[in-house]
Order: structure tokens, then C-alpha cells, then sequence
């Protein structure tokens, strides 16, 4: 377990680094700006440029991550409207999520 750890975190830090996360961070904060005008697309590429894959699993397209292995997998509803903006919201909450845990991981 302690391996695969250490792996994941190596694997990280080669990938994403403390500038491709500010980055990310910002634009999650543009998004959260304008939360009733939220496309799903625009979240879609803000979970993917965190490492979150597609799965086949339930209803709504479910993005899995790859970096953190642990953390819950997110529903992103394919609307081609606008999104609701609590949906929007709480999708928005679990990315940040993610962007402190990898930074928790970058500091390590």
C-alpha cells in the first residue's frame, strides 16, 4: 500500500506541478464566478485536466480519477443548456476537492 502511495504521488508530481495547478484553480474560480451559466463541456475539461477519465457506470456520464484513486467518482450531467446551478455548485466543490488534495500531494 505504502508503495503504490509513493508511486501515485512520483506519478503526480511529473504531471501536474504547482503552476498547472494555479492555473486549474483559477479557472475553477471563473466558473464558480458565473455559476448559473455553466456548460457541462467547461466542467468536463476542468475534470479531465485534473485527471478524471470517463467510466461506464450509471445514468449520467461519470468521470473517475485517475490521480487520486481514493476519491469519489463525479456525475457530470451532458445537458447542452446551461446547468442547474446547485449541480453546478456541488461538481464544482468535489474538483476543488481534488485540486487540494493534489496540492497536499505536491507539498509532500
Amino acid at each position: 500500500m505504502v508503495k503504490r502511495s509513493i508511486l501515485i504521488c512520483d506519478i503526480i508530481r511529473d504531471i501536474m506541478n504547482k503552476q498547472k495547478l494555479g492555473k486549474l484553480k483559477r479557472r475553477l474560480n471563473q466558473l464558480r464566478g458565473r455559476r448559473g451559466n455553466i456548460r457541462s463541456r467547461e466542467l468536463v475539461k476542468l475534470a479531465q485536466a485534473l485527471g478524471r477519465k470517463r467510466s461506464k457506470r450509471g445514468d449520467e456520464p461519470t468521470y473517475v480519477s485517475v490521480r487520486l484513486p481514493y476519491s469519489l467518482p463525479i456525475s457530470i450531467p451532458d445537458h447542452p443548456k446551461g446547468m442547474n446551478p446547485y449541480v453546478a455548485g456541488n461538481i464544482l466543490d468535489a474538483l476543488e476537492k481534488d485540486i487540494l488534495e493534489l496540492e497536499e500531494m505536491l507539498s509532500d
